[in-house]
């Protein structure tokens, strides 16, 4: 998961935007509000992720401050931390699954057409293999 180093951003009225950088294996960008899931992007939208984030700290008009996250996570961190469903079939239906599928290998694909640096795609490309996607 991201460098150890954190970044913060600070808005008006306290609100803030803590960010992991992306690290090697990292494929996806996981933006939290308050705890709780926003936003999944692929890693090469790292910089929009983090735009984003930062512009909603400009909007939040509330009693408490806001803490936006911005995680660069691997498929297996996103799916350890619920971002991403880690058993497609359980507890969905087979529409959920297959649009649950069909998000994880769009990203994927993603990465391997836009990335400039080649170990994340090729990490891409392997789990594109092991979900049966490539031969």
């Amino acid at each position: 998961m991201g460098h150890l180093s954190q970044h913060n951003l600070w808005g008006p009225g306290d609100n803030r935007v803590v960010m992991l950088p992306p690290s090697p294996g990292d494929l996806f960008v996981v933006t939290t509000v308050g705890g709780k899931l926003a936003l999944v992007h692929p890693i090469d939208e790292y910089d929009k992720a983090v735009s984003i984030a930062h512009a909603f700290t400009h909007r939040w008009r509330a009693d408490q401050p806001v803490t936006i996250k911005v995680l660069s996570l691997t498929l297996h961190e996103a799916q350890a931390m619920g971002y991403l469903p880690t058993n497609l079939s359980q507890n969905q239906t087979p529409t959920q699954r297959a649009e649950a599928r069909q998000f994880v290998v769009n990203n994927l694909w993603r990465i391997i057409s836009t990335c400039n640096d080649a170990k994340p795609r090729a990490e891409a490309l392997d789990l594109l293999r092991s979900m049966g996607e490539l031969k």
